[in-house]
């Protein structure tokens, strides 16, 4: 990728709200890779964190909004972890996403996928407070547009008793239901 920087100011407006979201100033970071180093998804990531923490420096909005980087980020805080300046990576990657959303940014197509996954994972615990092996898979396939995903394999699991049909419910389900309604309630959602 070739960035030109014609008409882009280094301390734009983009830069100066993802420091706002995230809390983090992001000058302490003199780009040493530490945290590239160390992220155990950089091999599916289109950019490390540390190139992409460089396009925030830069101000190229578009750039940094327009990467699967920002969505497909485990969010595991290895690289947080790694950094010597302290730097919360993992919280710029979610001020980043958060304005993309806000923004309208459509995301790419791995990143979809990712997404619904993420998704997926989080209605399947909403719904019974604990993650449900076909309630997982099922919600996958259906986010992500990708039907018949696990199919051939799902009389495997069945038979080999590594998949249950049943779900099982946890106690006192309306506490849980009420973090996930306070947490919508913070983000606006």
């Amino acid at each position: 990728m070739r960035w030109i920087l014609s008409d882009k100011a280094l301390h734009s407006d983009f830069l100066a709200e993802v420091e706002k979201r995230s809390g983090q100033n992001m000058s302490d970071c003199y780009q040493c890779g530490k945290c590239s180093g160390g992220c155990p998804v950089l091999a599916e990531l289109d950019l490390s964190p540390n190139r992409i923490i460089r396009l925030v420096q830069l101000g190229l909005e578009d750039d940094a909004l327009q990467n699967e980087t920002i969505w497909c980020c485990a969010g595991c805080g290895t690289c947080n972890g790694r950094c010597p300046m302290g730097i919360d990576i993992v919280g710029v990657m979610d001020a980043l996403r958060a304005i993309a959303i806000k923004k309208g940014v459509k995301k790419p197509g791995g990143a979809h996928r990712m997404w619904a996954f993420y998704r997926s994972f989080l209605d399947c615990v909403r719904q019974t407070g604990r993650l449900s092996e076909v309630g997982l898979m099922g919600g996958y396939n259906v986010n992500s547009g990708r039907l018949f995903t696990n199919v051939a394999k799902a009389p495997w699991f069945f038979l080999k008793g590594k998949v249950s049909l049943s779900t099982h419910q946890i106690a006192r389900l309306d506490r849980l239901q009420r973090v996930f309604e306070r947490i919508e309630e913070i983000e606006g959602t």
